[in-house]
């Protein structure tokens, strides 16, 4: 009886709704349809967009490269003038990019409707290691970064301590565990915060071949570091000396690698 009952009140409700119901398949039919016409009108725009010149690339910018060569960049990254802006994210190209030993990082933008900027971020060359008349580049974290025939206007460091016909490009130039890479390390910064304010650096060699031993030479005048402990305020203490008018042009070495007053020696002129 109860099924009758509620099939009945069923009815009843169909029948006295029946206007409403309509009203709302065709509501739902309308829906369906619009939302399939927006899909094809999107379709339709994003093709137009794929084929249109209006949206072919026009004008490839590389910036903030200075030892990567922009046609290098170029010819690595295989971003083709004439296409579309639209189709590609341009993964591989940055992929390819990044196999540059110089390279740190790269940024890849689309500025529409027809450019791509390449933005690169280079790792900074700043010693150089000599084996017969092979220059090897090293940069600021002691990884090794090409090897070259000559380093003219490079302004690059003489890095001494280091068997450098055995490492590979992109790799350390020492075990990760060596105290060496550290002492590099600290050097480097060392070195780039100096050279910012003093832009006639005459910081020609550092040497660390003996970790309780570490050398640098300025101009003709050795630093003697000894251990690397409190090396910035040893290395600031030595410069203020080295730098003083009468030490010009001498040749000797400023000992800064114990506590209390500075050791000078300078050669005896001939």
């Amino acid at each position: 009886m109860r099924k009758k009952s509620n099939n009945l009140e069923k009815g009843n409700y169909i029948i006295e709704n029946k206007e409403k119901l309509l009203h709302k398949r065709k509501k739902r039919k309308k829906l369906k349809k619009l939302i399939l016409l927006v899909i094809i009108m999107v379709t339709t725009l994003i093709t137009l967009c794929i084929k249109l010149p209006y949206f072919d690339i026009q004008k490839i910018d590389i910036i903030g490269n200075v030892n990567a060569s922009k046609t290098e960049i170029n010819d690595i990254a295989k971003i083709h003038l004439g296409s579309n802006i639209l189709y590609d994210s341009f993964s591989e190209s940055k992929k390819q990019i990044m196999k540059n030993p110089y390279i740190l990082s790269v940024t890849i933008k689309k500025v529409f409707p027809s450019k791509i900027t390449i933005e690169i971020n280079e790792k900074k060359a700043m010693f150089y290691g000599k084996v017969n008349n092979t220059y090897y580049i090293i940069d600021n974290k002691g990884v090794f970064l090409e090897k070259r025939s000559d380093i003219e206007g490079m302004n690059l460091v003489n890095l001494i301590g280091f068997n450098y016909e055995k490492i590979q490009v992109g790799s350390l130039i020492g075990a990760k565990s060596d105290r060496k890479i550290n002492i590099v390390i600290s050097m480097a910064s060392i070195i780039e915060n100096y050279s910012k304010t003093n832009k006639s650096s005459k910081i020609m060699t550092v040497d660390v071949s003996n970790v309780l031993d570490v050398k640098a030479l300025y101009g003709n005048m050795y630093i003697k570091f000894g251990t690397t402990q409190d090396l910035k305020n040893k290395f600031n203490k030595a410069i203020n000396i080295i730098t003083q008018p009468q030490y010009e042009n001498a040749k000797g070495y400023v000992d800064v690698s114990f506590t209390g007053n500075p050791v000078i020696y300078v050669e005896p002129k001939k």
